[in-house]
């Protein structure tokens, strides 16, 4: 047996170990603490308000500049994907409106007692392909 093994260095034994694992925040970390706190001392409910500034005065006052400054990063980041996502919805639209009529074509041609044509069966399945991100 090696000598590492016999007499492993502690931080070098804990870096192999965590080594890939995802690292959590103390912020994180206090914050998942506050709301298992809330949840047992409000069952009658609380807001992520509330969970954020228990968390945040949880927090010894050397981590705070940290926290704070991730805390402006996430509302930032969710600024970021909520913009993204209106982006997307209003590029879809037009797709989802001509899924919806294809869709209304068909329904109407089935109550009538007629067939759906292969076009827009082919067009429907198109459309909702383009929708669910699998467009040919």
């Amino acid at each position: 047996m090696s000598t590492f093994f016999q007499n492993p260095e502690p931080n070098t034994i804990f870096e192999e170990l965590t080594t890939g694992l995802r690292r959590v925040s103390p912020l994180a970390a206090m914050f998942d603490a506050a709301e298992d706190t809330l949840r047992a001392d409000r069952p009658e409910g609380f807001t992520p308000e509330d969970i954020g500034r228990l968390a945040y005065e949880s927090l010894p006052e050397a981590e705070r500049g940290d926290a704070w400054d991730e805390l402006l990063y996430t509302y930032w980041s969710a600024r970021e994907n909520d913009r993204e996502e209106l982006a997307r919805f209003e590029r879809e639209q037009k797709t989802r409106t001509a899924l919806a009529a294809a869709l209304d074509e068909r329904e109407m041609a089935l109550v009538l007692g007629n067939e759906a044509s292969p076009e827009l069966d082919a067009d429907i399945a198109r459309l909702a392909r383009t929708l669910i991100g699998g467009a040919r």
